[in-house]
């Protein structure tokens, strides 16, 4: 018999593999995410710092490696390469040093266990393997890097896997096409963004969330796990990231409950004094670091986040809650046009009455005269008072045609907007600095609108993603948001919807192409 032979009544019980042939014991959290990688084809394990999700990964390498026939492993990582080497494979390493008489037929080198003729991408039927992310090359050969491996078992691990470029997934889909295939995504969930928080929204994988709070050394106060969190540093964490509630305050996303166990903890501050005892009942989530390091879940609002998940779920509800009232109604609304850049882009028009923003309008077609038309019908089905026009590259001939199309009653009042000009004197600003454009004012001004409690917005999961996507910096004192071709690249799509809403809150109200003078006011 092979040596992997006889742990084949494995392939169905991973954490008996792992207690009886490994001698190693886990977490619920933990177990959890094992049972899930044996049922489902991709699992995504959203985790919290020191729960041991990389020491896990490295069992479930071996696990299907020694159970499964003709098995192969690839592991990979967010760059740099020497992550994957130092941990993942450290903790292989250990378990190697710990077993060695499982692993003595087995040809090991650096970042290769093989079995079978043991020589390792020429004649082994069973490995695991380390694969490196590439930083340089085309997308093309990023994809290529991790496409064409196919075997009757193959599993893919990946971790730090929201800082893996997508074209690695799409590779790795390319080889899930059949048999026993699948697929680990391990992270920490900093931001409602990317290819991974994708796949979530979509439904594409069993979520796994693995908490410090879950922990057995925070739950019972004691080491039992060397080396994972600890009580004192999660309930260090709780009087520094968190606060009180406050009386009338709301429960919501942005809230945690303190867990009976933990009551009456206490902590040494990193300044060396002692924190009180923790009271029970719900706090307020002051820093997104306890999301993601303690909750293993994703923040609200990551630094740097524009725009709150609670606000725009918050505005969600409130958008269904009107129309199966009073129904999509609009009263003299005001329109909002992004106009198409590039052919696979489409132009995209909106209407916001005050609160109320109705649903989006797209249609395909660069030709200025085209768009206008159709933009001019749009215009006048839903009576809105004003045309408010993206004018960066090919949207700049719209609103003067638009404005030109008809006269009299009919005429159409439309304004060309420019989101690379000055920001506006006198308009929104904000508490922490001005504005290096006006593309940055008016994404602040649409921030501070779904910030109250009367914002409403439609049914629409492209416009949720990139609102939650976009993010700024200070520049010199100024707020800068992230570059559209940046955004673009994250979203692998134009941020089209979130371009036109933008536009309604732009305070044009005259039907002329607006410039303006050194000052920045309107010429």
């Amino acid at each position: 018999m092979k040596s992997n032979q006889k742990y084949y009544n494995y392939q169905a019980d991973p954490i008996g593999f792992c207690g009886n042939v490994l001698g190693s014991s886990f977490t619920k959290d933990i177990q959890r995410m094992i049972e899930s990688v044996r049922d489902n084809p991709v699992t995504i394990a959203q985790s919290a710092n020191g729960t041991g999700k990389s020491h896990c990964a490295a069992h479930i390498a071996i696990w299907f490696y020694k159970c499964f026939p003709d098995a192969q492993v690839y592991t990979t990582a967010a760059p740099p390469f020497s992550n994957l080497k130092r941990i993942l494979w450290g903790e292989i390493g250990k378990l190697i040093v710990r077993n060695r008489k499982v692993f003595e037929n087995d040809n090991i080198t650096s970042m290769n266990i093989a079995h079978g003729a043991g020589k390792h991408d020429v004649e082994a039927t069973s490995f695991i393997t380390g694969v490196a992310v590439p930083t340089t090359g085309t997308p093309e050969e990023r994809e290529a890097k991790f496409s064409g491996k196919h075997s009757p078992n193959i599993l893919f691990i990946v971790d730090e896997g929201d800082a893996v470029p997508d074209e690695v997934y799409k590779g790795i889909e390319s080889c899930l096409s059949g048999g026993n295939a699948k697929l680990v995504i391990m992270f920490n969930p900093r931001r409602q963004a990317g290819s991974v928080f994708n796949r979530i929204e979509n439904k594409a994988a069993n979520v796994v969330t693995v908490s410090a709070i879950n922990h057995p050394n925070v739950i019972f106060g004691k080491d039992l796990i060397p080396g994972a969190v600890t009580r004192d540093i999660t309930v260090r964490r709780i009087n520094e990231w968190t606060r009180p509630l406050i009386d009338g305050e709301e429960i919501d996303s942005e809230t945690f409950v303190i867990p009976s166990f933990l009551v009456g903890s206490t902590a040494i501050a990193q300044d060396g004094s002692v924190y009180p005892p923790l009271e029970g009942g719900i706090r307020k989530i002051a820093k997104p670091e306890f999301s993601y390091m303690v909750l293993g879940a994703y923040p609200a609002q990551s630094d740097f986040q524009l725009i709150s998940d609670t606000w725009v779920r918050a505005a969600r509800k409130r958008w269904d809650d009107f129309v199966a009232e009073n129904g999509e109604i609009l009263n003299k609304p005001v329109m909002g046009l992004d106009v198409a850049e590039y052919g696979k882009d489409h132009n995209v028009a909106v209407f916001r009455d005050n609160n109320f923003v109705s649903r989006f309008y797209m249609w395909s077609g660069l030709d200025p005269t085209q768009t206008g038309d159709y933009a001019i019908s749009l215009y006048k089905k839903y009576g809105a008072s004003l045309m408010i026009v993206d004018a960066t590259g090919v949207g700049g001939g719209v609103a003067p045609y638009v404005s030109r199309k008809l006269t009299g009653g009919d005429r159409v009042k439309a304004v060309s907007v420019k989101v690379s000009n000055r920001p506006l004197i006198g308009y929104v600003r904000a508490e922490n600095g001005d504005f290096f454009q006006l593309r940055d004012q008016l994404w602040w001004a649409l921030r501070e609108w779904l910030r109250s409690e009367d914002a409403m917005l439609p049914p629409d999961e492209f416009l949720l993603q990139e609102l939650r996507s976009m993010t700024y910096n200070i520049l010199n004192g100024k707020i800068k948001m992230v570059e559209k071709k940046i955004l673009r690249e994250e979203l692998k799509r134009s941020p089209d919807r979130s371009d036109a809403l933008c536009m309604t809150f732009s305070p044009q109200r005259r039907a002329k192409v607006i410039g303006f003078d050194q000052g920045g006011e309107y010429a």
